[in-house]
């Protein structure tokens, strides 16, 4: 506790400093009068604060960090002991950086202190409150205690959110394990995020009876399964692909939100994500999916590695299909279509889709097949998508004869009988196949049906076009 005090300390003394000198109020010591009541007054509104009851000063200080709500029992002896009814604890090694002569440096005795006085268990058992938020942001560079005491320490007061940040040395340091025992100190948890650890629990029903939100971002962990009936959302940010899992099979029938950003390249390929079943009750869907080979791999065919990946990433959309907003990063030609049918999955309920830096085909044949399989799509964005060849019909052949969608068109985009209310399309200045797109969405779809809008900058063009309904269609908007 001396770090503790000594920083508090420190702290209340820049704040006096900083305060303008009291004034004695005027009158005072003339035995009562309006001086006497003027002072009365002034330290009933100094007090105003103090006066309300713990438990909304405790809530106000769960707002601020632990080591400043440490420092607030310096204030008076109203508020000595407020800070240990606190029911979050944030502990961020980032307030305790200091200079030193060889520039800052973290204060490790101090960190230690701070946190052993926060988490450190009370006079009498299960006499601490549970934690309704643990959160920890934490760096390789200021421990030298094992953190996992500490983590232990909280679950005991069973957290219902834990949110724990570790930051490396170096990009190469590999994650420090992490383990969420005993599961009865889990079973209150709903929120769930680990940033650059190394799990070492499965994430199951058992393990986590009530978790909702997952997210789990630049980590590595041996569990190839996430199977959970209760999670609504979950989130898998650029995991780390060592010698640990290649496949994460996903069981969330209540899933609501996804987010996944998955790095792949031509040696390891990339943690393909299966979902066991379709995610019936699926909202929203964000997929990124990125090449971290150094060498520019445009001009160069895909791998089996490469396309095993891509097909995994394909079967997981074909999972999404209950969607309303879509959002597609990174994807070639071949991850965006089914493989066998090589059409666009069925996407009856989607109403919002970004494809960013994504190949939307030879001749829009990718695009065409999304916009004819998801009528009720209202808005579009592309961005700085990728478009190869010009829109036309070989000569001398006679046209298909196969039954296509009332919007099908197999040599131009399908824009004209569909539901959009607008298409967003942002490209480079001099982007070729850009313009002959929208030269082929201007030619194929009546002027006086549609708004244009153009940005430009030294970089990017962006074209915005909005849908204007006649006063005879159903769809008319005033």
């Amino acid at each position: 506790m001396e770090g503790i005090h000594q920083t508090s300390t420190t702290a209340a003394a820049a704040a006096a400093a900083s305060e303008p000198p009291s004034k004695r109020p005027r009158g005072a010591g003339d035995g009562g009068g309006a001086g006497s009541a003027a002072a009365v007054k002034g330290k009933e509104e100094e007090d105003r604060l103090g006066n309300l009851p713990d438990c909304l000063l405790e809530d106000i200080l769960a707002h601020l960090t632990s080591r400043q709500a440490v420092q607030t029992g310096l204030l008076s002896r109203r508020w000595r002991n407020l800070w240990r009814g606190v029911r979050a604890v944030d502990i961020d090694v980032r307030e305790l950086r200091v200079e030193g002569p060889n520039g800052p440096y973290f204060d490790r005795d101090r960190i230690e202190d701070l946190a052993d006085a926060i988490l450190s268990p009370g006079p009498l058992p299960g006499a601490a409150r549970e934690l309704d938020a643990l959160r920890l942001h934490l760096h390789e560079d200021a421990l030298a205690a094992n953190f996992q005491r500490w983590i232990r320490r909280a679950l005991r007061r069973r957290p219902a959110s834990i949110d724990i940040t570790y930051v490396v040395r170096t990009c190469i340091s590999w994650p420090p394990p992490v383990t969420l025992t005993p599961p009865a100190a889990a079973s209150r948890i709903k929120t769930l995020r680990l940033y650059g650890l190394r799990p070492t629990i499965a994430f199951g029903a058992l393990e986590f009876p009530a978790l909702e939100d997952l997210h789990i971002e630049k980590c590595a962990y041996p569990h190839g399964s996430i199977a959970l009936p209760t999670l609504k959302r979950f989130a898998l940010i650029s995991p780390i692909n060592g010698s640990f899992i290649r496949e994460q099979h996903l069981t969330a029938p209540r899933l609501t939100s996804l987010r996944l950003v998955l790095p792949y390249n031509r040696v390891h390929g990339g943690v393909r994500v299966l979902a066991d079943a379709p995610l019936v009750s699926l909202v929203d869907a964000s997929i990124s999916i990125f090449d971290t080979d150094p060498v520019d791999q445009r001009n160069r065919r895909p791998n089996q590695i490469q396309v095993d990946f891509f097909v995994s990433v394909s079967n997981l959309i074909g999972r999404l299909t209950s969607a309303s907003n879509l959002d597609l990063s990174g994807f070639p030609a071949m991850a965006l279509l089914d493989t066998k049918s090589q059409e666009m999955s069925m996407f009856p309920h989607l109403t919002s889709l970004l494809l960013d830096e994504c190949d939307i085909g030879n001749k829009y044949h990718v695009l065409n097949s999304i916009l004819q399989n998801a009528q009720n799509l209202e808005q579009l964005k592309l961005h700085n998508c990728k478009f190869v060849g010009k829109s036309r019909r070989k000569m001398g052949k006679p046209k298909s004869k196969e039954k296509t969608s009332r919007c099908s068109s197999s040599t131009s985009p399908s824009f004209v009988c569909n539901s959009l209310k607008s298409v967003e399309i942002k490209y480079p200045r001099d982007d070729v196949p850009s313009h002959d797109f929208l030269y082929e969405f201007q030619k194929e779809t009546p002027a006086n049906q549609w708004r244009k809008r153009s940005i430009d900058n030294e970089e990017t063009a962006l074209v915005e076009l909005q849908r204007k309904w006649n006063k005879g269609d159903a769809k008319y908007e005033a």
